[in-house]
């Protein structure tokens, strides 16, 4: 390890051979605070493992750090080792299912928060025109896609991370800002994702239980502790569909000490009455970080392009993360495209308000509690019939979302899919 310690000092951080003797110390080799952070970086993308600054700020001498590098790798090849294959996919996916489970698809797919919608003409066609390059690589700084989402809410580019899918960007956040017993804080329930990627990166999750309108801020910002890298916050919050508006969410950023990320996940803002809050709290917060994607709203899910958007030195940390060519050159394409066709984007965003507004009221009607939501699903706190009304809709063909204990959420799809599930819904009553 101290030879791959001592080629990456050389190669990527130009220090000279002559300093890089096992006892040297840190700060002999080099290693001021922008070195070592660069050095933590560079040490996570070669050995697979998160290693943060800080950890390396503990060590004295070369020869520690390559210990540190030895112990860190084979606990993370130990950690690898144990995890199920599958079981981290079947969380994100909201599925139940594995990776490799033979199943047929449900009639009504009601679990998964997509738009039954395909994307707009203009879309599919610049996917067209982009795909008679395929032969070609991806632009890697996806620069047509960040000019335009900047020029969108009125930012710089270098405000700008892109890659596919928001998720994959909130795990490189997650592994630039790793560190020994780092936790993290979050809603629950909220996107149990979240508590996925925490786990990846070693990070130990704070469960906050929600209020019953939604986020419980005031107790939310009170477990956060010396120990807390990150607040993810999900806006509108998935799966109650429950928001905060802008005055609560002042109020919690002012709670929160600066030394805090807070994440506003708003992949489902589009559907808000409220769509460009986070944008507009970037300004004033330089602790916030504004996480938004296309799999929603615009209908790319199966293309992954997401973004966050925050401070450019943060943006230039995680995107040192993010996995070069990862975003093609299709997905960048219909992006940028789908940027320019908000009067589409606005119709079909009403037109699920609107259904999503009729299938809640029949709900009521039924008499299930539904609180409302500025999403594109519908939440049903069954507790704990939760299961059993999960497996009355999938013995139905329709497949929808539960979580144990709590309630189950529906996604809003076509008419014909929403007229199946409340059919099911009429028959299991509360």
């Amino acid at each position: 390890m101290y030879e791959l310690l001592k080629t990456i000092m050389i190669e990527e951080l130009e220090v000279e051979a002559g300093q890089l003797s096992p006892d040297a110390s840190r700060e002999d080799a080099g290693l001021d605070s922008l070195a070592t952070f660069e050095l933590s970086l560079e040490l996570s993308r070669r050995l697979g493992v998160t290693i943060a600054d800080e950890d390396l700020f503990a060590l004295n001498t070369l020869a520690d750090i390559a210990e540190f590098m030895e112990k860190r790798t084979g606990t993370g090849a130990a950690a690898a080792a144990e995890a199920p294959e599958d079981a981290g996919l079947a969380r994100l996916l909201g599925t139940g299912d594995g990776i490799h489970a033979d199943r047929p698809a449900p009639a009504h797919q009601l679990a998964r928060n997509e738009t039954p919608f395909p994307p707009p003409a203009a879309v599919l066609d610049a996917i067209t025109r982009a795909a008679t390059e395929a032969n070609r690589y991806p632009d890697p700084a996806c620069g047509a896609l960040r000019t335009a989402l900047a020029r969108h809410y009125g930012l710089t580019p270098d405000h700008v991370a892109v890659g596919a899918g928001s998720i994959t960007l909130l795990q490189a956040l997650l592994t630039v800002t790793a560190g020994p017993d780092a936790a993290v804080a979050c809603s629950w329930p909220s996107f149990d994702g979240y508590e996925v990627l925490a786990d990846l990166a070693g990070f130990r999750t704070v469960r906050v239980p929600l209020a019953e309108d939604g986020h419980d801020l005031a107790a939310l910002a009170a477990a956060v502790d010396e120990r807390t890298r990150l607040v993810l916050l999900c806006n509108p919050n998935n799966p109650t569909g429950t928001t905060s508006d802008e005055a609560a969410l002042l109020r919690f950023l002012d709670a929160v000490p600066r030394t805090c990320l807070v994440v506003l996940d708003e992949a489902y803002a589009e559907f808000a009455r409220d769509p460009g809050l986070g944008a507009r709290l970037l300004a004033a917060r330089p602790n916030l970080i504004v996480a938004r994607t296309f799999s929603k709203a615009y209908g790319l899910a199966g293309l992954r392009v997401g973004y966050l958007l925050a401070e450019p030195g943060l943006i230039s940390r995680v995107q040192r993360m993010v996995m070069p060519l990862s975003v093609s050159d299709i997905a960048q394409a219909a992006a940028v495209a789908s940027l320019a066709a908000q009067k589409d984007l606005l119709a079909r965003v009403q037109d699920t308000a609107a259904e999503r507004d009729r299938v809640r009221a029949a709900l009521l009607a039924l008499g299930f509690d539904v609180p409302p939501s500025e999403a594109n699903f519908l939440w049903l706190p069954l507790g704990d019939r939760a299961e059993e009304f999960a497996a009355a809709c999938a013995s139905a063909g329709v497949a929808v979302r539960p979580y144990p204990g709590d309630g189950v959420r529906v996604t809003v799809g076509t008419v014909a899919d929403d007229d199946a599930f409340l059919a099911v819904a009429g028959t299991n009553r509360p």
